[in-house]
Protein backbone atom coordinates (compact mmCIF):
# COMPACT_ATOMS: atom_id res chain seq x y z
CA UNK A 1 0.00 0.00 0.00
CA UNK A 2 3.18 2.07 0.93
CA UNK A 3 4.59 1.87 -2.68
CA UNK A 4 1.40 2.12 -4.75
CA UNK A 5 1.09 5.74 -2.32
CA UNK A 6 4.68 6.71 -3.37
CA UNK A 7 4.27 6.19 -6.71
CA UNK A 8 1.08 7.69 -7.60
CA UNK A 9 2.79 11.00 -5.82
CA UNK A 10 5.71 10.73 -8.01
CA UNK A 11 2.95 10.73 -10.68
CA UNK A 12 1.34 13.72 -9.51
CA UNK A 13 4.63 15.59 -9.35
CA UNK A 14 5.84 15.01 -12.94
CA UNK A 15 2.47 15.82 -14.00
CA UNK A 16 2.62 18.87 -12.06
CA UNK A 17 5.96 20.07 -13.45
CA UNK A 18 4.58 19.21 -17.45
CA UNK A 19 2.05 21.52 -16.49
CA UNK A 20 4.22 24.22 -15.09
CA UNK A 21 6.17 23.65 -18.30
CA UNK A 22 3.25 24.44 -20.50
CA UNK A 23 1.98 27.18 -18.36
CA UNK A 24 5.06 29.41 -18.66
CA UNK A 25 5.76 28.73 -22.17
CA UNK A 26 1.86 29.88 -22.97
CA UNK A 27 2.44 32.56 -20.51
CA UNK A 28 5.51 33.43 -22.28
CA UNK A 29 4.57 33.27 -25.52
CA UNK A 30 1.57 35.92 -24.51
CA UNK A 31 4.04 38.14 -23.24
CA UNK A 32 5.96 38.24 -26.49
CA UNK A 33 2.72 38.78 -28.63
CA UNK A 34 1.80 41.50 -26.33
CA UNK A 35 4.96 43.31 -26.51
CA UNK A 36 5.39 43.05 -30.83
CA UNK A 37 3.32 44.25 -32.91
CA UNK A 38 2.91 45.40 -36.86
CA UNK A 39 4.02 48.68 -37.85
CA UNK A 40 1.03 50.87 -39.39
CA UNK A 41 1.20 52.47 -42.73
CA UNK A 42 1.82 56.84 -41.48
CA UNK A 43 2.39 57.70 -44.79
CA UNK A 44 -0.47 60.88 -45.63
CA UNK A 45 -1.64 60.99 -42.35
CA UNK A 46 -1.37 64.55 -40.35
CA UNK A 47 1.65 64.26 -38.06
CA UNK A 48 -0.57 64.57 -34.85
CA UNK A 49 -2.71 62.15 -36.12
CA UNK A 50 0.42 60.02 -36.48
CA UNK A 51 1.15 60.52 -32.66
CA UNK A 52 -2.12 59.53 -31.64
CA UNK A 53 -1.78 56.27 -33.46
CA UNK A 54 1.63 55.11 -32.14
CA UNK A 55 1.10 56.57 -28.77
CA UNK A 56 -1.66 53.79 -28.34
CA UNK A 57 0.50 51.18 -29.97
CA UNK A 58 3.32 52.15 -27.44
CA UNK A 59 5.55 53.68 -29.90
CA UNK A 60 7.67 57.24 -30.19
CA UNK A 61 7.23 58.91 -33.56
CA UNK A 62 10.20 61.95 -34.22
CA UNK A 63 9.92 64.28 -37.19
CA UNK A 64 13.64 63.06 -38.71
CA UNK A 65 13.32 65.97 -41.91
CA UNK A 66 11.30 68.41 -42.91
CA UNK A 67 11.01 68.93 -47.24
CA UNK A 68 8.87 70.49 -49.84
CA UNK A 69 6.29 68.24 -51.21
CA UNK A 70 3.47 68.40 -54.05
CA UNK A 71 1.62 65.64 -53.58
CA UNK A 72 1.51 65.89 -49.72
CA UNK A 73 0.04 68.77 -47.69
CA UNK A 74 2.11 70.60 -44.89
CA UNK A 75 2.67 68.32 -41.78
CA UNK A 76 1.32 65.43 -43.34
CA UNK A 77 3.62 62.40 -43.50
CA UNK A 78 5.80 61.56 -46.29
CA UNK A 79 7.76 58.64 -45.61
CA UNK A 80 8.78 56.32 -42.73
CA UNK A 81 11.75 54.77 -41.61
CA UNK A 82 10.13 50.88 -40.78
CA UNK A 83 7.64 49.65 -43.44
CA UNK A 84 4.04 49.19 -43.12
CA UNK A 85 3.21 45.34 -41.70
CA UNK A 86 6.72 45.59 -39.95
CA UNK A 87 7.00 43.18 -36.86
CA UNK A 88 8.71 45.41 -34.10
CA UNK A 89 8.42 45.78 -30.42
CA UNK A 90 6.88 48.46 -28.39
CA UNK A 91 8.75 51.06 -26.93
CA UNK A 92 10.44 51.45 -30.77
CA UNK A 93 10.83 54.73 -31.65
CA UNK A 94 9.92 56.13 -35.16
CA UNK A 95 11.27 58.72 -37.69
CA UNK A 96 8.94 59.80 -40.50
CA UNK A 97 9.49 62.60 -43.21
CA UNK A 98 7.18 65.10 -42.99
CA UNK A 99 6.22 67.87 -46.10
CA UNK A 100 6.46 71.37 -45.95
CA UNK A 101 3.87 71.89 -48.46
CA UNK A 102 4.42 73.27 -52.00
CA UNK A 103 7.36 75.85 -52.58
CA UNK A 104 5.43 78.53 -54.38
CA UNK A 105 6.97 80.25 -57.10
CA UNK A 106 6.65 83.01 -59.89
CA UNK A 107 6.13 81.61 -63.48
CA UNK A 108 8.18 81.71 -65.58
CA UNK A 109 7.02 83.73 -69.77
CA UNK A 110 8.17 81.04 -72.27
CA UNK A 111 6.16 83.00 -74.47
CA UNK A 112 8.38 83.37 -78.04
CA UNK A 113 10.76 80.73 -77.09
CA UNK A 114 11.65 77.47 -79.13
CA UNK A 115 9.94 74.29 -77.59
CA UNK A 116 13.22 72.87 -77.08
CA UNK A 117 14.16 75.79 -74.89
CA UNK A 118 11.22 76.45 -73.16
CA UNK A 119 11.50 72.42 -71.52
CA UNK A 120 14.64 73.63 -70.00
CA UNK A 121 12.96 76.93 -68.65
CA UNK A 122 10.49 75.01 -67.34
CA UNK A 123 12.89 72.09 -66.19
CA UNK A 124 15.41 74.66 -64.28
CA UNK A 125 11.98 76.19 -62.36
CA UNK A 126 11.34 72.55 -61.43
CA UNK A 127 7.80 72.68 -63.95
CA UNK A 128 6.36 70.39 -66.44
CA UNK A 129 5.04 70.01 -69.45
CA UNK A 130 1.34 69.80 -69.53
CA UNK A 131 -1.55 69.50 -72.35
CA UNK A 132 0.25 70.59 -75.55
CA UNK A 133 -1.19 71.94 -78.75
CA UNK A 134 -0.56 73.57 -81.68
CA UNK A 135 -1.97 75.72 -84.79
CA UNK A 136 -0.73 77.71 -87.28
CA UNK A 137 0.72 81.20 -87.22
CA UNK A 138 1.94 84.28 -89.43
CA UNK A 139 3.80 85.75 -86.58
CA UNK A 140 5.20 82.99 -84.95
CA UNK A 141 8.10 80.88 -85.93
CA UNK A 142 7.49 77.02 -86.24
CA UNK A 143 8.17 75.45 -83.13
CA UNK A 144 7.42 78.43 -80.58
CA UNK A 145 5.67 79.31 -77.87
CA UNK A 146 2.32 80.82 -78.65
CA UNK A 147 0.89 81.01 -75.28
CA UNK A 148 0.77 79.32 -72.02
CA UNK A 149 -0.57 79.12 -68.85
CA UNK A 150 -0.60 79.50 -66.01
CA UNK A 151 0.15 82.68 -67.16
CA UNK A 152 3.78 84.62 -66.54
CA UNK A 153 3.87 85.81 -63.43
CA UNK A 154 1.43 83.82 -61.29
CA UNK A 155 2.55 82.10 -58.13
CA UNK A 156 1.98 78.53 -58.48
CA UNK A 157 3.52 75.52 -56.90
CA UNK A 158 6.70 73.72 -57.96
CA UNK A 159 6.16 70.50 -59.80
CA UNK A 160 2.59 71.94 -61.64
CA UNK A 161 2.16 71.12 -64.84
CA UNK A 162 2.06 73.74 -68.07
CA UNK A 163 -0.37 74.08 -70.82
CA UNK A 164 1.19 75.28 -73.84
CA UNK A 165 0.13 76.22 -77.07
CA UNK A 166 2.62 76.24 -80.11
CA UNK A 167 3.60 77.68 -83.44
CA UNK A 168 3.45 75.47 -86.71
CA UNK A 169 4.62 78.04 -88.82
CA UNK A 170 2.13 79.19 -91.60
CA UNK A 171 -0.63 77.53 -92.58
CA UNK A 172 0.57 75.26 -95.82
CA UNK A 173 -2.18 75.81 -98.38
CA UNK A 174 -2.20 72.97 -101.29
CA UNK A 175 -2.69 73.39 -104.95
CA UNK A 176 -2.95 71.32 -107.52
CA UNK A 177 0.08 70.70 -110.31
CA UNK A 178 -1.23 72.15 -113.31
CA UNK A 179 0.36 70.49 -116.86
CA UNK A 180 3.20 72.88 -117.16
CA UNK A 181 4.59 71.14 -120.42
CA UNK A 182 5.25 73.60 -123.61
CA UNK A 183 5.01 76.69 -121.06
CA UNK A 184 8.64 78.89 -120.87
CA UNK A 185 10.30 78.08 -117.88
CA UNK A 186 10.66 81.54 -116.89
CA UNK A 187 6.52 82.38 -116.87
CA UNK A 188 6.02 79.10 -114.69
CA UNK A 189 8.77 80.44 -112.33
CA UNK A 190 6.71 83.67 -112.05
CA UNK A 191 3.54 81.83 -111.14
CA UNK A 192 4.68 79.39 -108.93
CA UNK A 193 6.58 82.35 -106.58
CA UNK A 194 2.83 83.98 -106.24
CA UNK A 195 2.13 81.00 -104.58
CA UNK A 196 5.63 80.66 -102.43
CA UNK A 197 6.23 77.66 -104.25
CA UNK A 198 9.60 77.06 -106.00
CA UNK A 199 12.02 74.94 -108.18
CA UNK A 200 14.08 72.34 -106.71
CA UNK A 201 16.08 70.78 -109.37
CA UNK A 202 16.31 72.16 -113.20
CA UNK A 203 17.17 69.37 -116.02
CA UNK A 204 18.06 70.61 -119.71
CA UNK A 205 17.75 68.81 -122.46
CA UNK A 206 19.00 69.32 -126.31
CA UNK A 207 16.11 69.97 -128.41
CA UNK A 208 16.10 72.35 -131.94
CA UNK A 209 12.03 72.06 -132.01
CA UNK A 210 11.42 73.67 -129.09
CA UNK A 211 12.58 77.39 -127.74
CA UNK A 212 14.82 77.50 -125.26
CA UNK A 213 13.36 77.28 -121.90
CA UNK A 214 10.51 74.61 -122.74
CA UNK A 215 9.12 72.50 -120.28
CA UNK A 216 9.21 69.00 -121.80
CA UNK A 217 8.63 66.54 -118.58
CA UNK A 218 7.73 67.84 -114.88
CA UNK A 219 7.11 66.28 -111.50
CA UNK A 220 4.92 66.33 -109.61
CA UNK A 221 2.30 65.00 -112.78
CA UNK A 222 -0.46 67.63 -113.25
CA UNK A 223 -2.90 66.83 -111.32
CA UNK A 224 -1.12 66.11 -108.14
CA UNK A 225 -1.57 68.13 -104.82
CA UNK A 226 1.49 70.25 -103.97
CA UNK A 227 2.74 72.90 -101.23
CA UNK A 228 5.57 75.25 -100.79
CA UNK A 229 7.02 72.16 -99.19
CA UNK A 230 7.09 70.05 -102.26
CA UNK A 231 9.96 69.46 -104.29
CA UNK A 232 9.29 70.87 -107.79
CA UNK A 233 11.11 69.86 -110.70
CA UNK A 234 11.33 70.31 -114.40
CA UNK A 235 13.49 69.42 -117.82
CA UNK A 236 13.43 71.95 -120.17
CA UNK A 237 14.80 72.60 -124.06
CA UNK A 238 17.92 73.66 -124.73
CA UNK A 239 18.74 75.14 -128.32
CA UNK A 240 21.66 74.70 -129.72
CA UNK A 241 22.18 77.98 -131.87
CA UNK A 242 19.74 80.04 -129.38
CA UNK A 243 22.42 82.98 -128.01
CA UNK A 244 21.32 84.04 -124.73
CA UNK A 245 22.90 79.89 -124.66
CA UNK A 246 26.46 82.14 -124.49
CA UNK A 247 27.89 80.73 -120.72
CA UNK A 248 28.34 84.16 -118.59
CA UNK A 249 29.32 84.44 -114.97
CA UNK A 250 27.59 85.99 -111.88
CA UNK A 251 28.77 86.73 -108.27
CA UNK A 252 27.10 85.57 -105.64
CA UNK A 253 27.42 87.21 -101.91
CA UNK A 254 25.78 86.12 -98.42
CA UNK A 255 26.44 87.12 -95.11
CA UNK A 256 24.87 84.31 -92.54
CA UNK A 257 23.68 86.32 -89.78
CA UNK A 258 22.03 83.22 -87.84
CA UNK A 259 23.41 83.48 -84.43
CA UNK A 260 24.02 79.48 -84.49
CA UNK A 261 26.15 77.78 -87.15
CA UNK A 262 23.70 76.50 -89.21
CA UNK A 263 23.75 74.29 -92.73
CA UNK A 264 23.30 76.51 -95.62
CA UNK A 265 23.12 75.10 -99.03
CA UNK A 266 23.01 77.32 -102.15
CA UNK A 267 21.66 76.66 -105.94
CA UNK A 268 21.85 78.09 -109.15
CA UNK A 269 19.39 77.47 -111.85
CA UNK A 270 19.21 78.22 -115.31
CA UNK A 271 19.36 77.10 -118.95
CA UNK A 272 22.52 75.53 -117.38
CA UNK A 273 20.81 73.47 -115.37
CA UNK A 274 20.72 73.25 -111.81
CA UNK A 275 23.96 73.25 -109.42
CA UNK A 276 24.45 72.93 -105.90
CA UNK A 277 27.09 75.84 -105.29
CA UNK A 278 27.38 75.21 -101.33
CA UNK A 279 26.29 73.07 -98.66
CA UNK A 280 28.14 73.50 -95.30
CA UNK A 281 27.74 74.43 -91.93
CA UNK A 282 28.62 78.46 -91.45
CA UNK A 283 29.03 80.40 -88.58
CA UNK A 284 27.51 83.21 -87.22
CA UNK A 285 28.59 86.53 -89.36
CA UNK A 286 30.62 84.63 -92.16
CA UNK A 287 30.77 85.77 -95.51
CA UNK A 288 30.06 83.57 -98.51
CA UNK A 289 31.40 85.11 -101.81
CA UNK A 290 30.69 82.17 -105.10
CA UNK A 291 31.25 82.39 -108.80
CA UNK A 292 28.73 80.59 -111.05
CA UNK A 293 28.76 79.87 -114.54
CA UNK A 294 25.02 80.20 -115.92
CA UNK A 295 23.11 80.40 -119.26
CA UNK A 296 20.14 82.36 -119.90
CA UNK A 297 18.70 84.07 -116.70
CA UNK A 298 19.52 82.80 -113.20
CA UNK A 299 17.70 82.07 -109.92
CA UNK A 300 19.93 81.78 -106.86
CA UNK A 301 18.50 79.90 -104.15
CA UNK A 302 19.90 79.54 -100.43
CA UNK A 303 18.44 77.45 -97.51
CA UNK A 304 19.17 77.48 -93.97
CA UNK A 305 19.08 73.22 -93.58
CA UNK A 306 15.82 72.81 -95.58
CA UNK A 307 14.00 76.05 -95.26
CA UNK A 308 14.26 78.80 -98.42
CA UNK A 309 15.39 81.59 -97.10
CA UNK A 310 15.98 84.08 -99.92
CA UNK A 311 15.85 83.33 -103.56
CA UNK A 312 17.40 85.66 -105.98
CA UNK A 313 16.93 87.01 -110.22
CA UNK A 314 19.76 87.17 -112.11
CA UNK A 315 18.41 88.68 -115.62
CA UNK A 316 20.32 88.82 -118.90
Amino acid sequence: MEKINVSYILKLIFLGIIISIITAFTVMKLLLSISVIYMPDLKGLQIEQAKKITSKLGLELKIENEIDSNLYEKGCIISQDIPPKTKIKRGRVIYVVVSRGSKIIEMPNIIGLPIQKAIIELKNANLEIGIEAAVSSFVFKENTIISQSPLPGENIPTGSKVNILKSIGPKKFNFMMPDFTNKNIKDVFNILKKYNLHINTLNTEDNNNLTSGTIIKQTPLPGHMVNEESKIGFTISKKSDDINLKKRFIKISYKHENTNPTLIKIIVLSLNGSETLYNDITQPNQQITLDATVRGDAIVQIYEGNNLIKQIEYNL
